[in-house]
This record gives C-alpha cells, sequence and structure tokens, in this order.
C-alpha cells in the first residue's frame, strides 16, 4: 500500500488539473469501428456496457468487458476494432487534463482500465456530461468540466483500489523527477519561511527560470504553493488541534497578521471563524 506521504503528494500534484471536453457521447459502434496505429492528441474514455472488441494501447491489446472504464491517453500509439457481429455499446469522451503543461496520464502511470463498483453513477455522469455539452445554457461549459472533473476522478480513484494500486506512481522523467524533489523539500519544511531562491537551488536553476517552470508543471507558482500547502494544513491544525491561531501560524513559519490574511485569502473565512464552523 501506498504511503500517506506518497498519495499526500499525488494529492497535491493533481489538484490543479485543469480538464476541457472535446466530445462526449453514447454509441453503439457499427461494424466498421476501426482505427489502426492511431496516436491522438487527446485522451479517451471509453465505459463498456455491453458487447465486445479489442483495444490496443501502447503495445498491449485488450479486450474490455462491460462495467470497465478504458482511458487510452493522448500522445500513446492505439488502436480499437471490432471482433465479431456483437459490438460494443458505449459511453465516450475525448478530452484533455493538464496539470501545468503536462498531461496528467503522462505525469501520473495509471492503469489503463478500472472496473467500475458503482454502474449506475457513472452512467448518470456521461448523461449529464452530454447533456451539458449540448445545453445552451450561460454555465454550461464550466457544468461540462465540472462533471468531466468527477468522471476523472472516479477513474483515479478506481486505480487506488486492489489490484491496481501498485500501478499508481509518478512518470520518473527528468523534469518530474525535478518538481519531486521541490515537492517533497516544501512538505518537510512547512514550518519555516520557504523562499523561491532556496527553492530553485535545490534542483540548480536560476529563480526566474525556475518560477516559470514550476509554473508550467504546476499550473501555479512556487509561492502560491507553498501557500496552498500551509493552509492545508492549518486547516487541519484547527479543527484537529487545541492549538490557538498564534501556534499555528508560528507551526508554519508565519507572521500572525500575514497567516490570518492568507487563510482567509484561501478559505474566505479567518482562522478563528473557520474553527467554529468546523
Amino acid at each position: 500500500m501506498k504511503s500517506t506521504k506518497q498519495l499526500s503528494r499525488l494529492r497535491n500534484v493533481i489538484a490543479n488539473v485543469q480538464v476541457h471536453l472535446s466530445v462526449a457521447a453514447h454509441t453503439k459502434v457499427d461494424h466498421g469501428w476501426r482505427s489502426i496505429n492511431y496516436v491522438p492528441d487527446f485522451n479517451r474514455f471509453y465505459y463498456i456496457l455491453e458487447g465486445e472488441g479489442q483495444l490496443t494501447i501502447d503495445g498491449i491489446t485488450y479486450r474490455p468487458k462491460p462495467g470497465q472504464l478504458f482511458v487510452m491517453p493522448a500522445g500513446i500509439r492505439q488502436s480499437y476494432s471490432v471482433v465479431n457481429e456483437n459490438t460494443f455499446s458505449k459511453y465516450w469522451c475525448h478530452f484533455t487534463a493538464q496539470i501545468g503543461d503536462m498531461d496528467l496520464f503522462k505525469l501520473l502511470k495509471l492503469p489503463h482500465f478500472i472496473d467500475v463498483s458503482n454502474h449506475d453513477h457513472l452512467i448518470q455522469l456521461f448523461q449529464r456530461l452530454i447533456h451539458y455539452q449540448e445545453s445552451k445554457d450561460f454555465t454550461a461549459i464550466i457544468m461540462q468540466r465540472s462533471v468531466l472533473l468527477e468522471i476523472v476522478s472516479v477513474f483515479l480513484e478506481g486505480s487506488l483500489q486492489g489490484q491496481y494500486e501498485h500501478q499508481l506512481h509518478y512518470d520518473a522523467n527528468h523534469r518530474m523527477h525535478k518538481i519531486q524533489t521541490v515537492l517533497k523539500y516544501i512538505d518537510q519544511h512547512l514550518d519555516q519561511n520557504i523562499t523561491v531562491q532556496e527553492m530553485a537551488e535545490l534542483v540548480h536553476f536560476h529563480p526566474n527560470y525556475f518560477i516559470r517552470y514550476f509554473n508550467e508543471m504546476m499550473g501555479v507558482t512556487p509561492i502560491q504553493y507553498v501557500h496552498q500547502m500551509k493552509m492545508e494544513k492549518a486547516k487541519y491544525m484547527l479543527t484537529a488541534t487545541d492549538d490557538s491561531v498564534s501556534e499555528i501560524s508560528r507551526a508554519l513559519g508565519m507572521e500572525l497578521c500575514f497567516f490570518s490574511r492568507v487563510f482567509k485569502k484561501h478559505t474566505g473565512l479567518p482562522p478563528s471563524g473557520y474553527r467554529k464552523m468546523f
């Protein structure tokens, strides 16, 4: 099982994911459904309702079963085809999921499919996704993204369960290794006043370049990320301990006034108000 620290870092990484839907539909595929060695620049979800077919993703061939949710990641060679007269009925969508300039499914090495535990719930999500895609409502695009994020969350949660759990990890490429080094340092030094200079020195970058690099990878600036992590710890301490607001601010390496200002900006409530609420 993954450690709490590992899961915490994974959680922090995906917190800034941005999604965009291209198209979503329910289809009973015809007998001409076939594409070989295609490399798309978008991700696909296929949720299999019934029927048979074949998917090949990054050299691995699958025969999906009803109740399985497959992801076919962007930038990966893939093929699909029918195998007999009993063709797939499926919900599907094409979408992007980015953290900074990195694709979520390249950044996290995930299984290509999960067995869905709540069939009705996922069907409802796809139906809502299709509804908001077709809607002319002012907020339809926002609702699309909200539902798509929930489907992505279903896939990520499923990837943490049982036989798939060992497969969920960071892509160990050089760029992400540097970010992991910084994230680990931040996690271990939340009680201190962490500066851009010291974070940049960890990975041997000039501070100005490091800010751009971190922003591209994580979707937020280094200091914004540090404040996010400090405020997450502050919320925990306010609800799980009896420490005073002053003690919590000191434990996070922040002056009391500055801590209170950042906390209110992050949550919409002053620290004392947040504690009373929860």
